[in-house]
């Protein structure tokens, strides 16, 4: 019930309560137009991480894909919906166990591996290399006033880091170093890292 009530208060926000200007959203044009170098590095880092986000979700989930619907479609809904698609799974499909394991075995082999580990936290660390260019919660909350891309890709952004915890709590309860999981993005690939169960 609280992933439809977050889903359904997502919507809400961004249809009728994300600021934003009245004609066109500026950092959507420097998106389309390409001109990144216009965007605030805090804005950047942080639209790119949710690029990131999903292959978390995607490496999480289909490592434990056995509940009631495919994880699958929504991880890779997420690419382009972030918590939008994922919400309505984690509400209805994330049900108990009702099959063996879905995910293909060469891909989970590739899932499981720490070369795919390693890879997600270099691609984390290195989109966090766009903040050396200078970090300016000024212009952030700026373009967050702005743009209703920059103040729903925001709230996105925090509802995914909540739902990376919560799934990691929810597939790796035993994990002895679930606490990693609050780091944003890299914290569950760390989590994962470090877990030897399987």
């Amino acid at each position: 019930m609280k992933f439809i009530v977050i889903w359904l208060l997502l919507l809400a926000y961004a249809v009728f309560l994300a600021p934003g200007s009245e004609g066109s959203d500026p950092v959507m044009e420097q998106v389309f137009s390409g001109n990144l170098d216009a965007i605030d590095p805090l804005v950047l880092t942080v639209f790119n991480s949710l690029g990131i986000f999903p292959l978390v979700f995607l490496t999480i989930l289909l490592r434990n894909d056995r509940q009631k619907w495919p994880a699958w479609p929504f991880s890779l809904a997420a690419f382009a919906g972030g918590a939008f698609a994922l919400l309505p799974w984690f509400a209805f499909g994330d049900r108990p166990k009702e099959r063996v394991l879905r995910t293909p075995r060469w891909i989970l082999r590739i899932l499981r591996s720490k070369v795919w580990l390693i890879f997600l936290l270099v691609f984390t660390f290195g989109n966090l290399l766009t903040l050396l260019q200078g970090v300016s919660l000024s212009g952030y909350s700026e373009a967050f006033m702005e743009s209703s891309l920059v103040s729903v890709m925001t709230v996105d952004w925090f509802i995914l880091w909540w739902l990376s915890v919560y799934a990691v709590h929810r597939f790796y309860p035993d994990a002895k170093r679930k606490g990693l999981a609050w780091i944003p993005i890299a914290g569950p690939v760390l989590v994962l890292f470090f877990y030897h169960k399987e």
